[in-house]
């Protein structure tokens, strides 16, 4: 039973970083992904999807990462269908806190659709979202609507 115990605190301190030794400079520890219309007040994707419409208020991209001994610097990039940046967005992965803190968090950056730029091009748009400068996934999405002359 000790053998045991001594086992999975070694196991949470190397998940952890705690041992003096860094994470892999390759490896991110992403654990979903997706595109929805929105997101819930406690954190959750909803009406997940990669259509939308001119009448959508947003497009949301949400992750969801495990978190280790550091904080990570998230940004999103949305291209326009022809490939140009349309926008961009930042936020921050905090790091774990200690054994009984949240071992996953959710973050996500939103596309503005209605009433925006974005209407007025309709097309597959993508999103890549970069980590720490790094790219980690990329998302592809439609916005269906009329075509303006």
């Amino acid at each position: 039973m000790r053998e045991r115990f001594l086992a999975l605190v070694i196991l949470a301190l190397l998940l952890m970083g705690g041992l003096g030794q860094a994470s892999h400079p390759m490896f991110f520890p992403l654990s979903e992904h997706t595109i929805a219309k929105e997101i819930s007040p406690s954190g959750v994707p909803l009406y997940r999807t990669a259509t939308f419409s001119v009448n959508d208020e947003q497009a949301v991209s949400w992750l969801l990462i495990w978190r280790d001994a550091k904080a990570h610097t998230v940004e999103w990039r949305w291209y326009y269908p022809e490939g140009r940046t349309y926008a961009r967005s930042f936020s921050t992965i905090p790091p774990i806190d200690g054994f009984t803190g949240l071992w996953a968090a959710p973050v996500w950056s939103c596309l503005k659709i209605k009433g925006t730029d974005v209407v007025r091009l309709p097309g597959t748009w993508k999103v890549d979202v970069i980590v720490d400068f790094r790219k980690v996934h990329t998302d592809y999405f439609t916005v269906n609507g009329p075509q303006t002359c």
